[in-house]
């Protein structure tokens, strides 16, 4: 079953790419939806992300802000990589 969802992800990831300069707005959403497909089914994935959330605060914002605007289901996988204090 991870290998099914980790192939989505690179699916997403690749559309996306090879579709963030065209004029639809379609590259950065599979973009954000292939990392959150990674940081929920990966627990070192969700770590290296909390750990570059903690180093880089303007990472951090834009994820909090993604968070805040994201269907719940995608929030709660987000906010799992929350910097711990």
């Amino acid at each position: 079953m991870k290998f099914l969802w980790w192939s989505l992800a690179a699916i997403c990831i690749l559309i996306g790419l090879a579709t963030v300069w065209l004029p639809i707005p379609t590259g950065v959403p599979l973009l954000a939806l292939g990392m959150i497909v990674i940081v929920g089914t990966s627990r070192s994935a969700a770590r290296m992300l909390r750990n570059r959330r903690r180093k880089t605060p303007q990472i951090n914002e834009a994820i909090s802000w993604v968070e805040d605007r994201s269907p719940l289901r995608f929030a709660r996988i987000l906010k799992r990589t929350r910097p711990r204090k």
